[in-house]
């Protein structure tokens, strides 16, 4: 009996296709389950190089603190600084995919995420991390918030978050409820002959700053908050020097 004698009385299965198989009605049952991630998120980096003299002036400025926002107007496409200062006029393209979301409603923040000085004519370039979702939505709004505000975290404490989510990235976002984030950094585009960095991160005057910000705290409340550190910053100082021997 010749080894393929029996071919024709047994059937072969390739255990490759039910896999197969079974991974496509997987991805089937995804998409029917969850709408596209591009139907309600979009984030992406955009360097601006050309900005007003306000601009420059303002990012290179106290106000302008690593992952706080900034305001964009739709109709000028422009971006504001909080007291509604033209800092920048966005490319053609970036400023109709922003208008595309804005007439959807959707919200949008851009985050000031590095800022780089040029000695030659003294001017800041600035990268931004833009993120904009549909926060109405009931079904995926609240997870896309929170993944919003854990990204906001890291782009302050220096980090280049990838914020370009695939559609099985965007499912782990809303199955953690948002607390689901990649851990994997993108590379900042390189500088210019001639420009330094000038910010990264936020350092710890700036987080109290910001949190007055945020929260509204009056200029004496910061102050107390500040002079309180200073002061225990100094009897830590004091022990440390004439106690921590004894």
């Amino acid at each position: 009996m010749t080894p393929n004698s029996n071919k024709g009385n047994s059937r072969y299965s390739d255990p490759m296709a039910s896999r197969i198989e079974a991974a496509k009605k997987h991805r089937e049952a995804l998409d029917a389950e969850f709408c596209k991630a591009s139907d309600v998120y979009d984030g992406f980096y955009l360097r601006l190089e050309d900005l007003t003299s306000e601009g420059s002036r303002f990012f290179l400025g106290g106000q302008a603190i690593i992952g706080s926002s900034l305001l964009y107007d739709a109709q000028a496409s422009a971006l504001l600084s909080p007291e509604n200062i033209v800092l920048a006029r966005l490319p053609k393209k970036v400023a109709q995919r922003l208008a595309d979301h804005a007439s959807a409603g959707w919200q949008i923040e851009p985050l000031i995420s590095f800022i780089a000085f040029r000695a030659q004519d003294k001017t800041a370039l600035v990268d931004l991390a833009f993120l904009c979702w549909n926060a109405q939505n009931e079904e995926y709004g609240p997870s896309l918030s929170a993944f919003v505000r854990g990204i906001t975290e890291r782009v302050a404490n220096g980090d280049r978050a990838e914020i370009n989510i695939s559609q099985d990235q965007f499912i782990h976002v809303v199955r953690s409820g948002g607390t689901w984030y990649l851990t994997k950094k993108t590379k900042r585009d390189p500088l210019e002959k001639g420009a330094v960095s000038y910010k990264s991160r936020r350092s710890g005057t700036e987080r109290i700053t910001a949190y007055a910000l945020k929260h509204r705290v009056g200029c004496n409340v910061l102050a107390s908050i500040f002079w309180l550190a200073v002061a225990f910053g100094l009897v830590c100082l004091v022990w440390a020097l004439f106690f921590s021997g004894a």
